[in-house]
C-alpha cells in the first residue's frame, strides 16, 4: 500500500518535514518514491505539488492522519474515503476534578465526649507506651 506522509529532515531543534509517497511498509526515514512537497512547523508554511497529490490519490494513495489534517487546514481537495482520526483532549483540571467525584465519601464517625484534661494525659502516656514497645520489638527481631 501506498502512502503520503511526512519525512522528518533538519538540524536538532530545526524540525523541517519532506511531504512524501512511500511504501507503508518501510521506516518513515527509510527511501521513498517521490517528494511532493515539504512543510515548516516552525512557520506554519506548507508548499506541495497539487497535481501530483490529485495523481498519487487516483492511484489509491492514502494520507497519514497528519498530512490528510495539514491539507484540510490549506484547503487541499481530499477524496470522499479519507477519514481523519479527530483526538480530543481533555483538560488536566476537568481530569483531576473528576477523579476525587468518584471516590465514595468517608463514614462519619459520631462525636467523642469531651474528656477531662487527666484521662487525655494517660491516653498520651499509654500511647507512647506501645510505640516503645513497638520500637523494642522491631529492634529485637532485627538483632537475630
Amino acid at each position: 500500500m501506498v502512502v503520503i506522509r511526512l519525512s522528518r529532515v533538519g538540524k536538532k531543534k530545526q524540525a523541517f518535514y519532506r511531504v512524501v509517497v512511500a511504501d507503508s511498509r518501510r521506516p518513515v526515514t527509510a527511501k521513498f518514491i517521490e517528494i511532493l512537497g515539504w512543510y515548516n512547523p516552525h512557520t506554519k508554511e506548507l508548499n506541495v505539488k497539487k497535481e501530483k497529490i490529485e495523481t498519487w490519490f487516483s492511484h489509491g494513495a492514502k494520507p497519514s492522519n497528519s498530512v490528510a489534517i495539514l491539507f484540510e487546514k490549506n484547503k487541499i481537495a481530499l477524496p470522499s474515503w479519507v477519514k481523519i482520526e479527530k483526538k480530543s483532549k481533555k483538560p488536566k483540571k476537568e481530569v483531576e476534578m473528576a477523579e476525587p467525584a468518584k471516590e465514595t465519601p468517608a463514614p462519619v464517625e459520631p462525636p467523642e465526649e469531651p474528656q477531662s484534661p487527666e484521662q487525655a494525659s494517660d491516653e498520651v502516656a499509654l500511647d507512647d507506651k506501645k510505640q516503645n514497645n513497638i520500637d523494642n520489638t522491631k529492634v529485637s527481631a532485627d538483632d537475630k
